[in-house]
C-alpha cells in the first residue's frame, strides 16, 4: 500500500485464500442476506462518493439466496433478525449461544437492544450429508475437520458435475486474457505453480471469481492491443470503488459465578460468532442514520480465570464507495514476474464517525455485560479485509461501472465477474452468501444464453 508521499510498502493483506474452495475453506461462515437498504443506500452515503445503488433488487435475488440455504445449509432462527428479509423458513434451528454469546445477549436485553442468533453455514442438526458440528474450535481460520461448516470444494465434491464437464487445475495462476478480437476473450494464459510452466487455454465464456482484488488485478494485467488500459478499462473503472468495510473489536473479561467454574467453559469450542445485535443498523442517531452490526467474536481461549472469562464484539458496517479507492498495479515486479498489485485506500471522515459510534454502542454492551476492562482492538481492515467488494462494479452506466446487471464485462462479450467485486456497495453483513447467491443467478444466466452448441472443450478452473 502507498504512503501519503506515495512510497509503496508491504502493509496490504486482502484475505485471497488460494484454495479450492476459496475463503469458504477458512471462514467462519457467517451468512446473512443483504438487507433492503444496502441495495440502494443513496440517502446514506457522502456527497462525494460513488452510486451506491445496486443494479439489481433484493428480489432478484431471493430465489437464490433461497436455493443456495438449501444447498449448504444455513443454521437460523425464522424471524429473530429485525432486519431479516422476506425468504424461506430455516432449513435447521440456530447454534446456541456460546458462554460468551449468552453473556453478550442477556446485556443487550438489559438495555433494550434484540439479540438473535448469528445465522451460520455450519450444521447444527446432520443435514445434507454432513454431521453436526462437534464444537471442537473457533471455525475461523480452521479448515473444518468434520464438514459441519458447508465450504464450496467440500459441496463440489458431494454432488459432482457430469464426466467431462469440469477440470481443475491446482496450483495454477491465472497470467492474463488473450483477446480473440475487440469485444471477446479467446484464450487464458496461465502458470502451473508447482512445474513453473506456461499455459494457453481456449476459451468460450471466462467467469472471474478470484475475489475483488485479484479479478481486478487479472483484468489490468490484460492490457494489449484493442485494450492498452487493461480489459474492461475503457473508463478507467477496473480497480476503483475498492471496499473493505470498516470495522473493530473491544473486549475485556467479567466476572462470572456459579456455574462457571474456573477452567475451560462448558463450550470451549464452537462458532467464533453465536449471537448477533442489528439494532444499529439503521440508527437515526448514527452518522448518516447507517450504522452497522455487533457481534460476538470469540477466540480460541475460552477458559475461565479467577472467576473471569473474557467477551469481545467485533462491530461492522458498510463503507463509503470511493473512487479513489482501488486496485492498481505497480511497475514493480513480484516473485513470478508480475507486476505488483497496490491498494489505494483511505477512510472517509464519515466513516470514521460512524465507526467511532459503533464502537461506543459496542463497549456499553460489554459495561452491561460487567466488563470493567473495555480494550479497543484495532481490526486493520484498511490494509485489506476479510471482506473484499468492488472493483469490478456493477451497474447500467459504463462511466461508472465495470460490469453489467449479469456480470457481464461492458467492454466485452464473453467475460463475466462473480465475484464480491460485483458489489457497487459492500452492505453492512458478511457478504459470502450474496456472493454465492448472485453467483448462481449469473451462471443460470450464462447457461441459458450458451445453449448446447459450438462449446470450446472445457477450461480449466485455475487454483493457487
Amino acid at each position: 500500500m502507498p504512503t501519503p508521499s506515495g512510497t509503496l510498502l508491504p502493509l496490504g493483506r486482502p484475505w485471497s485464500a488460494s484454495a479450492l474452495g476459496g475463503g469458504t475453506a477458512l471462514y467462519a461462515g457467517i451468512s446473512f442476506r443483504l438487507r433492503a437498504v444496502d441495495f440502494n443506500a443513496r440517502a446514506h452515503v457522502a456527497a462525494d462518493a460513488l452510486d451506491p445503488a445496486w443494479p439489481i433488487g433484493y428480489d432478484d435475488l431471493r430465489p437464490y439466496y433461497d436455493l443456495v440455504e438449501r444447498r449448504i445449509g444455513v443454521a437460523r432462527t425464522t424471524g429473530a433478525d429485525p432486519l431479516e428479509p422476506p425468504g424461506q423458513p430455516a432449513v435447521m434451528p440456530a447454534h446456541p449461544f456460546s458462554t460468551q454469546g449468552r453473556l453478550i445477549a442477556e446485556a443487550a436485553q438489559r438495555i433494550g437492544l434484540r439479540p438473535f442468533p448469528a445465522p451460520l453455514a455450519i450444521n447444527s442438526v446432520p443435514y445434507a450429508g454432513r454431521p453436526a458440528c462437534v464444537r471442537c474450535g473457533p471455525c475461523n481460520e480452521h479448515v473444518c475437520p468434520t464438514g459441519a461448516r458447508a465450504d464450496a470444494a467440500s459441496l463440489l465434491a458431494r454432488r459432482p458435475p457430469p464426466a467431462g464437464a469440469l477440470r481443475i487445475e491446482h496450483g495454477a495462476k491465472a497470467l492474463r486474457i488473450v483477446l480473440r478480437n475487440r469485444h471477446r476473450a479467446g484464450w487464458v494464459e496461465w502458470l502451473d505453480l508447482r512445474t513453473r510452466t506456461r499455459h494457453v487455454t481456449r476459451v468460450r465464456r471466462v467467469v472471474l471469481g478470484a475475489n475483488a482484488v485479484q479479478s481486478a488485478a487479472l483484468l489490468l494485467r490484460s492490457a494489449q492491443p484493442g485494450a492498452p488500459d487493461g480489459l474492461g478499462n475503457s473508463t478507467g473503472m477496473v480497480g476503483r470503488g475498492l471496499s473493505f468495510k470498516i470495522s473493530g473489536y473491544v473486549s475485556g473479561t467479567a466476572a462470572v459465578y456459579v456455574p462457571f467454574p474456573d477452567g475451560p467453559a462448558r463450550d470451549q469450542g464452537g462458532p467464533f460468532c453465536t449471537v448477533v445485535l442489528g439494532d444499529h443498523y439503521l440508527d437515526a442517531d448514527a452518522p448518516s442514520g447507517l450504522g452497522g452490526l455487533l457481534y460476538e467474536a470469540s477466540g480460541d481461549d475460552r477458559a475461565v480465570r479467577d472467576g473471569r472469562i473474557r467477551l469481545r464484539v467485533h462491530f461492522l458496517a458498510a463503507d463509503q464507495p470511493m473512487r479513489d479507492n482501488r486496485v492498481r498495479l505497480s511497475r514493480e515486479r513480484g516473485p513470478l514476474n508480475l507486476p505488483r498489485i497496490v491498494l489505494e485506500y483511505a477512510t472517509h471522515p464519515l466513516d470514521k464517525r460512524r465507526l467511532g459510534y459503533l464502537s461506543r454502542r459496542a463497549s456499553e454492551v460489554l459495561a452491561k455485560a460487567g466488563v470493567d476492562d473495555i480494550a479497543y482492538e484495532d481490526s486493520h481492515y484498511q490494509f485489506g479485509s476479510r471482506h473484499l467488494h468492488g472493483g469490478c462494479r456493477a451497474g447500467v452506466d459504463p462511466a461508472e461501472s465495470v460490469v453489467d446487471p449479469w456480470g457481464r464485462v461492458h467492454d466485452l462479450d464473453n467475460v463475466h465477474v462473480v465475484d464480491g467485486g460485483y458489489f457497487p456497495y459492500s452492505g453492512g453483513v458478511n457478504p459470502t452468501l450474496t456472493i454465492q447467491a448472485n453467483a448462481l443467478r449469473i451462471a443460470r444466466r450464462i447457461v441459458a444464453e450458451s445453449g448446447s452448441g459450438g462449446a470450446a472443450p472445457p477450461g480449466p478452473a485455475c487454483t493457487g
